[in-house]
């Protein structure tokens, strides 16, 4: 077993109570349902429990009846052997011995009443001390001289044995045996089987992907992180997910399925931490993001980024037409957007106190600069964006290079995105120009019939404001003429000559300014049709375009100028630029332009944080 498993495994079974029982906080997860399930795994049969089963959805009763030290009994398939269980959710150690009754109830164990009908062919008692918190040696050394005292069997006939289950014995018995739904709360068994089974069987991508699986996931994600939700409930999620991989083994599309899920069940943790003021749950939230989703993604680039540098890697022809050109690009921006979210979060989370620390930041953000490198040369689909969200892969590409200083690769890379786009725009590359509303149906009917859909919108864009705005993070020498090319050729319809081109009309820049409490809402739905759209207009009426490169950079700055002084952005507190870019990306929300803004633009954001630069701080 992987540490990646064990450590996620330990951290839930160690944050567990002894009993499961609700309370008026909400359900309390106790170990006592993991020994039980360990059991049923094994065919034993359950004899003595200390709760009353209920239905699939419900959480069963705890009895209140005496115990004498019997948490759970269960006879083996032959009916020869009772195990007996002792549960405790405290450290063996001197100072509980005897206070968390470890002695009293192992006494009692040790004594069981054999005069029940259905143990009347028992020839062997098994006790078992099972603690899901750690120990010293003074709480062994306890617990072995106390089992030398108490013999080897019960009354005259009945052999009696004992064994010490501490966490890591447990942890390695569910690892291998219990990687099921039933590991979970009984409340989320029958609605988590049913979302093991569609994982399973659903590719990432498609239509039952998109329609069931996902909106069944987020429905058990509500209510796994609902308000009343503790750090265990928080330390479930990486559980479930673990269950998930392992049914999702002989799915073709496993891997970016399951960060897929891993990413919104990290948006429903860091909303929780966004509300809870209690620093157990935030540590686990971090933790979590950091040791469960950013290394899952740098596994999956550390073992594919080189067969995502060979050429035309994420191509598929499928079809045979010009809509395959459309779903290597969707796939294509998908892993521009993974691989850029992990160059953001390496520059938030690595530390850099000290040389050493220093040095392997820096080696990691070249790393995912070479990852991002390679793959932008094998595919072309990468510099095809097809919706005007794609402006946030646009926004990372660009922040990966400039937070290494990979200016060239910077501005060769722009310069060949500039040259597609015209290509497109010019009607020459038998593909849609970006579609503005956001519609992948729509550009794929496009593309597929070639007859533009009515409700099609390629007459304004988030895109190519965003675009030109990065374009100002350039050299002088070099940014005049590329932004001289975008707004003549590709913004105004333009060319070279001056004359409009056939069939292209000017597209309206356009920019999003978020509602004010944005921030509040980034990880849990879809801002866009939300704040307000600003078309922007570069020539004055009646007077002619500007063409000069440095002219529309003034230009710019001035807009910049206006708009901060309109409305001042309210960055969501506690959460790191990942994860609101995260939220934006799954909610398909446009991102505030001032995201971009105070690496490009500084002079009016001097308060921003390092944490907050997409450049390299």
């Amino acid at each position: 077993m992987s540490d990646f498993r064990t450590s996620f495994l330990t951290y839930y079974i160690r944050s567990l109570g002894e009993r499961t029982r609700e309370e008026k906080r909400g359900t309390k997860f106790g170990f006592d349902w993991v020994i039980y399930n360990l059991a049923l795994a094994e065919d034993w049969i359950p004899h003595r429990l200390p709760f009353i089963r209920a239905g699939g959805d419900e959480t069963s009763t705890t009895k209140t009846e005496p115990e004498f030290g019997v948490d759970l009994a269960f006879l083996s398939p032959d009916l020869k052997t009772l195990r007996i269980f002792v549960l405790k959710d405290e450290v063996l150690k001197n100072s509980t011995w005897g206070a968390h009754s470890f002695d009293i109830d192992l006494r009692n164990a040790a004594a069981p009443d054999l005069s029940a009908p259905q143990l009347t062919e028992v020839e062997q008692v098994e006790v078992i001390l099972a603690y899901n918190k750690d120990e010293d040696a003074t709480g062994v050394e306890l617990y072995d001289r106390l089992v030398a005292a108490l013999g080897t069997r019960v009354g005259d006939s009945v052999a009696l044995r004992f064994d010490r289950w501490n966490l890591t014995t447990i942890v390695g018995k569910v690892a291998s045996q219990l990687l099921t739904p039933s590991l979970l709360p009984q409340k989320f068994f029958s609605h988590f089987s049913y979302i093991c089974a569609q994982f399973a069987d659903f590719h990432h991508g498609s239509d039952e992907w998109a329609k069931q699986m996902v909106p069944n996931w987020r429905r058990f994600l509500d209510e796994l992180l609902s308000e009343k939700a503790d750090e265990r409930c928080v330390r479930l999620l990486p559980v479930s997910l673990l269950i998930l991989q392992e049914h999702g083994k002989n799915n073709p599309t496993l891997e970016t399925a399951w960060i897929d899920l891993i990413e919104w069940g990290m948006l429903a943790a860091w909303n929780v931490s966004q509300s809870s003021d209690k620093k157990p749950i935030k540590n686990a939230v971090w933790q979590l993001w950091i040791d469960f989703y950013l290394t899952e993604v740098e596994r999956y680039y550390g073992e594919h980024h080189e067969d995502l540098a060979v050429q035309l890697s994420v191509d598929k022809p499928l079809s045979g037409s010009f809509v395959d050109t459309i779903a290597s690009a969707v796939v294509a921006h998908w892993h521009l957007a993974r691989l850029g979210l992990l160059g953001v979060s390496y520059a938030e989370c690595l530390p850099k106190e000290s040389e050493e620390d220093r040095k392997k930041r820096q080696y990691a953000l070249n790393t995912v600069s070479n990852w991002l490198a390679g793959f932008l040369s094998a595919n072309p689909s990468a510099m095809r964006p097809v919706i005007d969200l794609h402006h946030i892969e646009l926004l990372l590409t660009w922040g990966t290079f400039l937070r290494v200083g990979r200016q060239d690769d910077l501005g060769n890379w722009l310069q060949m995105l500039t040259n597609r786009l015209f290509m497109r725009r010019s009607g020459n590359a038998q593909i849609p120009f970006i579609e503005g509303h956001n519609s992948l149906d729509l550009i794929f009917e496009f593309t597929a019939t070639g007859t533009k859909p009515p409700e099609f919108c390629d007459s304004s864009s988030v895109y190519l404001m965003c675009l030109m705005e990065l374009l100002c993070s350039l050299p002088k020498e070099r940014r005049g003429e590329l932004l001289r090319l975008v707004y003549q050729r590709i913004v105004l319809g333009r060319a070279d000559c001056g004359s409009q081109m056939e069939g292209c009309e000017p597209i309206d820049l356009m920019l999003w300014i978020p509602p004010e409490d944005w921030g509040d809402r980034v990880l849990t739905k879809t801002l866009s049709d939300e704040g307000e759209c600003a078309t922007i207009h570069f020539g004055k009426f009646g007077a002619a375009q500007p063409s000069d490169g440095e002219e529309i950079v003034v230009l710019i700055e001035t807009l910049v100028k206006e708009t901060r002084a309109k409305r001042d952005i309210k960055w969501p507190q506690g959460l790191p630029m990942s994860v609101v870019i995260l939220g934006c990306l799954k909610h398909r929300s446009p991102l505030p332009p001032e995201l971009w803004r105070r690496s490009i633009f500084p002079e009016a954001s001097a308060e921003a944080t390092d944490e907050e630069s997409l450049e390299e701080p």
